[in-house]
């Protein structure tokens, strides 16, 4: 039935080609290989991302967030979320990916995942966590958004990507030409991350994904919860550390309830240790952000 659908979807993409092309086409003397040659162009048009292309864009955007908010290079708290990230990895599903977690220096409460494994926490956001078990939530969220190709889902729909399906973005000699398409590919996911944020479906999925990993690594499930209990109460007036945090999620409202659901269909249980909240809050005093 998939196989029927794919069939049907690539005819009409064709027929499509043909449609808006300049050149006219006459269909009664269409010879087989021209049919031949414009499906392989459809098919290079909806061909994913390599690797090492989803790397190369990785690349690309953290140095953006990096450079436009700048990088908190604390080595304390970097070592920290990278010993607590590089952890719940280990569980996701796609375990090839070499993880690097980073703490953009500013005050918003934030945090962004670029594709290949680049991850962004703000000071700001650190700075209202309350435990660990709030913290390994969060990053399991950020690890959801790569594990499932959210960025590059979005890139992919972009007539960009569509336009230059024959241009390469993996290597280290790209042609002016590809060095343009690459740099465009990369508006659109800052545009994805930055401006207009993930779909509803999207966060909802990087919240079941943290939360799930938290709780293979021993962490509480329901510690994005609690975070999002003391978002849920400013959710009407948020200040200005939060206004772009409310302007690219759903309210945390929506998202609560769809966690709720969530831990009640897989069974999982609050378990909130009292450990991993003293300790993070030791670790805060000794680590001023």
């Amino acid at each position: 039935m998939r196989s029927k659908k794919i069939k049907i979807w690539i005819l009409v993409c064709i027929c499509g080609l043909f449609c808006f092309c300049p050149k006219k086409f006459d269909l009664e003397n269409v010879q087989p290989e021209d049919w031949l040659e414009v499906g392989a162009e459809v098919l290079k048009a909806v061909r994913p991302f390599s690797p090492a292309e989803e790397t190369q864009l990785g690349r690309m955007v953290s140095a953006r967030l990096a450079g436009t908010f700048g990088v908190w290079k604390d080595p304390a708290w970097t070592e920290y979320i990278n010993l607590i990230g590089r952890s719940l990895a280990v569980y996701t599903k796609r375990t090839d990916i070499k993880y690097r977690f980073a703490i953009l220096d500013i005050d918003e409460v934030n945090a962004y995942s670029a594709p290949g494994g680049y991850i962004f926490v703000s000071r700001g956001l650190l700075r209202e966590l309350r435990s660990e078990d709030e913290l390994a939530c969060i990053l399991g969220h950020e690890l959801g958004h790569i594990v499932h190709k959210h960025v590059i889902k979005e890139v992919r729909k972009s007539h960009l990507w569509q336009a230059g399906a024959k241009l390469a973005i993996a290597g280290t000699e790209l042609t002016a030409e590809e060095e343009e398409f690459l740099e465009g590919l990369t508006d659109v996911a800052w545009d994805t991350l930055v401006v207009k944020g993930f779909s509803k479906q999207d966060e909802y999925q990087a919240d079941r994904e943290g939360v799930w990993l938290a709780s293979q690594l021993g962490y509480d499930p329901s510690g994005l919860i609690a975070f999002l209990k003391r978002l849920q109460k400013v959710e009407n007036k948020p200040g200005e550390k939060l206004k772009i945090f409310f302007s690219t999620h759903p309210r945390p409202s929506l998202r609560i309830k769809q966690l709720e659901k969530f831990m009640k269909k897989k069974g999982l249980k609050p378990r909130p240790k009292k450990v991993f909240k003293e300790e993070f809050k030791e670790f805060k005093a000794q680590h001023p952000i």
